[in-house]
């Protein structure tokens, strides 16, 4: 008979290793979006078309994240403009000196505070999202490497 190799376990606390073609779950999670359906990346150690087929679903998805977190991004510091500039016009115009005048300025600043938070939230939340993905997509274009045909 012969004898079985084993994996020793990973003790508590102790980092576990990257294991390449490990069946994950890649849909982001993310509060508030719904997902796409639960899907498996398939086993690209397997041939060179599989390993293609999920380069291109990672480069889609790499590229999908991209346009909606810039137009996230687009909105909110059209925002940020906008309420600056109600700023200026409010202190250009000269009303700040009256009372209402004020509470617009305070109400205008909290809320110019909020859309910058609001936008390095979406920055960085994006930038996770971007690293994920962008190592999903240098993952398979190192197996396609591994997996060229040697002459």
């Amino acid at each position: 008979m012969t004898a079985l190799t084993t994996n020793p376990a990973p003790a508590p606390g102790a980092p576990r290793p990257h294991l390449v073609d490990v069946p994950t779950d890649h849909r982001l999670q993310a509060r508030g979006r719904r997902r796409d359906t639960h899907r498996f990346p398939a086993a690209t150690y397997l041939c060179r078309s599989v390993a293609r087929e999920e380069r291109a679903v990672a480069q889609q998805a790499l590229e999908t994240t991209d346009r909606s977190a810039s137009r996230r991004i687009g909105g909110l510091g059209g925002v940020v403009a906008l309420l600056f500039t109600a700023a200026l016009v409010v202190l250009a115009t000269g009303r700040a000196d009256t009372r209402p005048g004020v509470l617009a300025l305070v109400a205008l600043g909290g809320l110019l505070v909020a859309a910058i938070v609001a936008l390095v939230a979406v920055l960085r939340s994006h930038e996770r999202e971007h690293d994920v993905l962008a190592e999903r997509v240098r993952m398979y274009d190192a197996r396609l490497l591994e997996l060229r045909p040697r002459r």
